[in-house]
């Protein structure tokens, strides 16, 4: 073992220590002054980032009802989640600033503009009828950029 106190500690010994201590008063577990543990714990551990397993103990330290502290096992298992959390929240997409504004209002970007016939021949039937709605394709099909990006990707291109 080695004292992760000293000056030719492992690099990462200090912030280590700083992490595990927190986690040993967040859940009232006996400082171990004789290094021993925080030793075992350094070591089993020492692969992950430091970011990781500061986030996992705090993930441990607010489970509802943890009474006992963690197992190594226990540690790297919240630490993974923790990093895995982050990674996703780095790579998820930006959030709107705006709110969405379609490009085309008669159509609201589906491709179709619905209308509105009063029964006479403004739908193109010959005889007159009752009142119904209707729709048409939208003039600005050719070039509407979020219809387009939709019909290319919904068919699976």
């Amino acid at each position: 073992m080695f004292d992760l106190t000293a000056s030719h500690a492992p690099a990462g010994a200090t912030d280590f220590l700083r992490i595990f201590n927190r986690l040993c008063v967040a859940l009232r577990e006996p400082q171990d002054d004789s290094g021993v543990k925080a030793d075992v714990y350094f070591d089993a551990l020492k692969d992950l980032p430091l970011k990781s397993l500061e986030d996992g103990a705090g993930r441990i330290i607010r489970e509802p009802g943890r009474k006992w502290f963690p197992t190594t096992a226990e540690w790297r298992g919240a630490a993974l989640e923790a990093q895995e959390l982050a990674f996703r929240a780095a790579v998820q997409p930006a959030t709107r600033e705006k709110p969405w504004v379609d490009e085309c209002e008669a159509c609201n970007d589906t491709g179709w503009a619905y209308q509105f016939c009063p029964g006479d021949v403004s739908c193109r039937r010959p005889r007159t009828h009752a009142a119904h709605d209707y729709v048409r394709v939208c003039s600005c099909l050719p070039n509407n950029r979020t219809f387009q990006r939709h019909a290319h990707f919904g068919a699976g291109r």
